[in-house]
């Protein structure tokens, strides 16, 4: 009986993972969608980023296929090649959006919920623009034997693997983190400034009410941060491969791990969100309404 190696077993924990990570994500889905929070956009927020979770942990299972040689021969090939760069566009857009909801309310108290159909249909319709050029080029292809179906290393896919995928990808999330860490110091700065202030937490106390938004809308910038952290390897790996290091086969397990447990991550920040909200709702001496207080989560028709 042949013993598995290395390569084999990241294979087989990359398709697992994978699968598991889809099953969570579709469990906390199906659970958001039933209890009726659909109806609060910051919740609905929340649900973009796990299915965009899940879409990546899709890719990441076709790429098993395709790491295991089960379809990475003949035209599947690219198919699975580009479905990867899309769902990764994809996931990596609603993550933008989402924060620039959030620093729409945080720094000018203001939700872009009217903007909602915008910013789902920019999301899916705008990778589409440039993640068909590797088709025309016949890019899509197999890799490498070990890395399986993605742009390859000819030196067209070279160029287009660092222009359309990893440069951008990394670019904007570095600037996604920026941003957020411009809100976290605006916040903190407010925070002090206001701390002298009697504030009542009274209905009609803006202040107030205004802190209790940053108290719900917290939880999301987790999601852009573990984006940041999932995307950093890959991008981190094939730097040092272009720049000729040899790299460790652990930090390949760490980055297989990592982008197959989106999904699953994704599921558990989003129950912690819900659990969290429930349990600072019932501490809340006054009645909370998270549509009448927090202009964040209002309903997008009910704005216009």
């Amino acid at each position: 009986k042949k013993k598995m190696n290395f390569t084999d077993a990241v294979i087989l924990v990359m398709g697992c993972t994978s699968a598991f990570s889809v099953v969570i994500c579709v469990i906390v889905v199906t659970i958001v969608t039933l209890l009726g929070l659909c109806k609060h956009f910051m919740y609905r927020l929340a649900t973009y980023q796990v299915v965009g979770a899940l879409l990546m942990n899709v890719a990441t299972g076709l790429a098993f296929l395709s790491y295991a040689g089960l379809s990475s021969r003949g035209p599947t090939c690219p198919v699975i090649a580009f479905v990867n760069v899309y769902f990764t566009w994809i996931k990596l857009l609603l993550t933008l959006g989402m924060t620039v909801h959030v620093f729409s309310y945080v720094v000018y108290r203001k939700s872009l919920a009217y903007l909602e159909w915008f910013y789902v249909a920019f999301s899916v319709l705008v990778p589409l623009l440039f993640s068909w050029v590797p088709f025309v080029t016949h890019t899509y292809n197999l890799a490498d034997p070990n890395l399986g179906c993605f742009i390859d290393t000819s030196r067209n896919g070279i160029i287009e693997r660092y222009s359309i995928y990893y440069g951008p990808l990394f670019l904007l999330m570095i600037l996604d983190m920026v941003t957020i860490t411009g809100m976290a110091i605006y916040v903190k700065r407010r925070s002090l400034t206001h701390t002298s202030s009697v504030m009542s937490s009274s209905l009609n106390n803006p202040y107030e009410a205004h802190r209790q938004g940053l108290l719900y809308f917290s939880p999301l910038l987790a999601y852009p941060m573990l984006f940041f952290v999932i995307i950093l390897f890959p991008c981190l790996l094939n730097l040092l491969h272009v720049l000729g290091v040899q790299t460790n086969k652990w930090l390949t397990l760490v980055m297989v791990m990592l982008l197959a447990s989106a999904g699953w991550i994704a599921g558990a920040i989003l129950s912690a969100h819900l659990c969290c909200v429930r349990t600072y709702m019932k501490r809340e001496t006054v009645p909370f309404e998270i549509e009448q207080r927090t202009p964040l989560v209002e309903d997008s028709r009910s704005e216009r």
